[in-house]
């Protein structure tokens, strides 16, 4: 199936521009070759191995005229995607950013998928239309895993960089001030990008406007925040069974299972009063927002914010979260004995956390 006219129609514009390499050593794509999960490492070489990427390199060879390409050795790899470089004959590089199939089965409707696809590309619309935060422009989108690939994608430009997930995740402290200082640049430019509702990016009109759609295993979309907590408490569920919880937490167990099922029972009884602003406009969230999500170059310079395909306008509370980079467990969640007499935490990284909050 033939991406958005939108879509295919940038690459003419941004296919040529290359990124000069003097701030960029290499990428560092470790993370498949040191899968040890038999599971996962064959989920993907499954994937690797079902892929046409000859029709891939084709695709890409059509988009830009006939120009020669090829598929470089690096992969890249996430929670959902598998990441390929192409190279074209006069250097440009693009991204091919493969969509895998789920792990469970309840999450492999088709249907699903292609419209998580699907909002994720209009969200990247949205943003670049609405404020100046670095993404990669889109060449070309495949919303239908039956095609002559074999696979969804994505074709991007290549930023000459790695994400968080790349670098250990970890920032080292000669760049915190300028990297958090960065992140919370974004969340302001961010807040600015709101929506009469609560709910994804489904559609762009031909105005310009956007329609919204269901939040994935939630619904919608909410014209108010009350909705949306009465719909997140009727429908959240914890992702550990009872078992593995009782074998991770030992004695603790019954405990926990009656504070996460008490902590659903307070959202639903306090829904309509845990928002400050329950009817719209409501900001824009990005959904996994830190330093995995963005990438930098040798130096730390930011380039690109990726990864939006969990974003969807909700309420201030949520948006108003330090990023997944800075989060930490709320000590009242947390065992007390994991604290001093001054209620700082014990341990060195949840410590160097707590320090690094307050440089943001």
């Amino acid at each position: 199936m033939p991406g958005p006219k939108s879509s295919s129609s940038q690459s003419g514009q941004n296919a040529d521009h290359n990124t000069d390499d003097s701030s960029f050593a290499g990428y560092r794509w470790t993370y498949f070759a040191s899968i040890t999960n038999a599971t996962l490492r064959l989920r993907v070489q499954n994937f690797i191995d079902s892929t046409n990427w000859d029709a891939l390199i084709e695709y890409a060879n059509r988009l830009r005229n006939g120009k020669i390409c090829k598929l470089l050795p690096d992969i890249g790899l996430g929670y959902n995607h598998l990441v390929r470089i192409i190279e074209f004959q006069d250097d440009v590089r693009w991204i091919a950013r493969l969509r895998m199939p789920p792990l469970s089965r309840a999450q492999a409707r088709s249907s699903v998928n292609k419209q998580i696809m699907k909002n994720e590309y209009n969200t990247i619309l949205l943003v670049k239309q609405k404020t100046k935060i670095p993404i990669p422009s889109v060449h070309a989108i495949e919303l239908d895993a039956e095609n002559i690939v074999k696979a969804q994608f994505m074709l991007m430009d290549c930023l000459r960089g790695n994400a968080g997930i790349d670098l250990s995740m970890e920032v080292p402290n000669f760049y915190k001030r300028c990297v958090f200082s960065k992140m919370a640049e974004i969340q302001v430019d961010l807040s600015r990008v709101q929506l009469p509702r609560i709910g994804t990016i489904l559609r762009q009109n031909e105005d310009g406007s956007f329609d919204q759609g269901p939040i994935p295993g939630i619904g919608g979309p909410f014209e108010t925040a009350t909705e949306f907590f009465q719909a997140w408490a009727a429908k959240v569920e914890f992702g550990i069974s009872e078992a593995k919880l009782r074998e991770a937490a030992g004695s603790f167990a019954d405990e926990l299972s009656f504070s996460a099922s008490s902590f659903i029972s307070l959202v639903e009884t306090l829904a309509g009063n845990l928002s400050v602003q329950d009817k719209g406009p409501f900001p824009l969230c990005h959904g996994d927002f830190g330093h995995n999500n963005m990438v930098f170059d040798d130096e730390y310079n930011l380039l690109g914010v990726i990864d939006w395909e969990a974003a969807y306008a909700g309420p201030w509370e949520l948006f108003g979260e330090f990023p997944l980079t800075l989060s930490m467990l709320p000590p009242d969640m947390d065992a007390p004995w994991n604290y001093d007499e001054s209620g700082l935490p014990r341990d060195a990284e949840s410590l160097q956390s707590c320090s690094d909050e307050i440089i943001q």
